[in-house]
């Protein structure tokens, strides 16, 4: 079954030959970059990310990566009705730039709409400044994937998340379920041209609802608190099952 048509101006879904030659691209990308750079890539318990639909996924950024290797670890069915977001100030060509750096930028942003429905925003225009727009893709149907920290972390550490994954999940009533990544951040973090071998791991946990009670803030403090319990630091000691009843008990 075909996508449901543009609902909300953001160019998602591509037209079907923009989809299949970027998709293409993507899996010959994934595929050879697991055996070409050593970087094999291990995902677990992402069958609750499958079964969740449609949701809100929510995982900490620290590569240009950490975007390809979620999207590619959907199952078939799930990818073709999930989007991600990414900021459109990174990607855009400006007037500024020599004709073949416009040129491929815009081949880019073509390459990212067709294979992973990258809904491009103004992170000028502040957290808010498009959430009508997602919205209208939410209430199609559509699946989400966010990156709460809305850019790359530099230290490695992860970062405060912003609200905007709780108020798309409140205003929806959709689920939300955290991912870990871990290894991106030594594979081709920010400054680095190409892949250093290391492995990629991807742990998805039990997914969240908002409390009818429970304020946007704390909501999101629970979801930072869910994806760093699936970090390999923390999952000895905190149980990710955990967090969702002992946010129900806080706010009962």
């Amino acid at each position: 079954m075909n996508p449901p048509s543009d609902a909300a101006g953001f160019g998602v879904p591509a037209p079907w030959a923009t989809r299949m030659i970027s998709g293409s691209l993507l899996r010959f990308l994934h595929d050879a970059g697991q055996i070409v750079c050593r970087v094999p890539i291990e995902t677990d318990r992402f069958d609750l990310v499958n079964a969740t639909t449609p949701s809100i996924v929510v995982a900490n950024h620290h590569s240009l990566v950490d975007t390809p290797v979620v999207f590619m670890a959907l199952s078939g069915t799930r990818r073709r009705r999930t989007a991600t977001v990414g900021g459109l100030d990174y990607f855009a060509a400006r007037s500024g730039q020599p004709w073949y750096e416009r040129i491929f930028r815009r081949t880019v942003i073509a390459f990212i709409r067709g294979s992973m429905n990258v809904l491009l925003i103004d992170r000028e225009g502040g957290e808010y400044s498009h959430i009508d727009r997602i919205d209208a893709m939410l209430a199609a149907g559509w699946s989400l994937v966010i990156f709460p920290e809305a850019t790359r972390s530099r230290s490695g550490r992860m970062g405060r998340f912003r609200h905007g994954a709780a108020e798309l999940a409140r205003r929806h009533g959709l689920p939300v379920v955290p991912v870990h990544i871990d290894g991106t951040q030594r594979v081709l973090p920010p400054g680095v041209r190409w892949p250093k071998p290391g492995t990629i791991r991807m742990r998805a946990g039990e997914p969240l609802r908002i409390g009818a009670d429970e304020s946007i803030g704390d909501f999101t403090r629970r979801l930072r608190a869910a994806v760093e319990a699936l970090g390999p630091g923390a999952a000895s000691s905190v149980d990710p099952a955990r967090i969702e009843s002992d946010a129900m008990e806080s706010v009962g």
